[in-house]
Formats: structure tokens, sequence, C-alpha cells
């Protein structure tokens, strides 16, 4: 029963160590290998050049078409719930006083962030 328990443990391990060697050589057979595209070998400067021309874009694209709008949509309805929520507050005080201030702060951030891709690129220096 000992025999056949060590067995079975052993083939597994062979299994294991067999797909750990044929990922590595797999690995090693497709992996690239990344050279510095400057003078000097200068890996920071293609580094920099890499972000500059293939990653800013992609980034700035992404944030202005995806993350932007979903913020303005988030402060969008906030603003209207808040201001929805002063209104139903100011009725149920029978017009005592009316509270500005949330809908207010949440008005002028709705501004900020549509007006986001316009000034925020040139604020990070992008």
């Amino acid at each position: 029963m000992k025999q056949l328990t060590q067995m079975r443990i052993s083939e597994k391990t062979k299994r294991f160590l067999t797909l750990l060697v044929a990922l590595s050589l797999i690995t090693c057979l497709f992996a690239v290998t990344a050279y510095a595209t400057t003078t000097n070998n200068d890996v920071a400067g293609g580094v920099q050049s890499a972000f500059d021309t293939y990653m800013k874009p992609q980034i700035k694209k992404a944030v202005n078409n995806v993350g932007f709008p979903i913020i303005d949509a988030i402060v969008a309805i906030i603003f209207i719930f808040k201001t929805i929520f002063a209104i139903v507050n100011y009725r149920r005080n029978t017009g005592a006083e009316f509270e500005w201030h949330a809908p207010a702060l949440l008005f002028c951030a709705l501004v900020i962030a549509a007006t986001g891709p316009l000034w925020v690129w040139g604020l990070i220096k992008w």
C-alpha cells in the first residue's frame, strides 16, 4: 500500500516537472529581447521615447473617452439626487430655508469634471 502511494506521488511529480520544463522552454523560445533604441545604449531614453510615442496617446484617449464621461455621469447623478432632496426638504419645512450649498458644490464639481479633458493634460504637462 505504501509503495503504491509513493508511486502515485512520483508520477505526479514527474508530470509537474515535465510541465515546468516545457513551460520554461516555451518561455525562452518566445521571449523577445528588448534593446535600447537610442544612442549609447541609453535604456532610460528608450523607455521614455516609447512612453511618449505609444503609451501617452493611448492613456489620454482612454481617459478622455472613458474616464471623464464616467466621472461626469456619477457627479451628474449625485447632483440631480442632491438637488431633488434639497427641494423636498425645502417643501417639507414649508419654505423655511433652502439648503443650496451641496447642489452648488456638486454643480461646480460637474463643471470642473466636464471641462477636465481641456485643461488636465496641460496641468500635468502632457
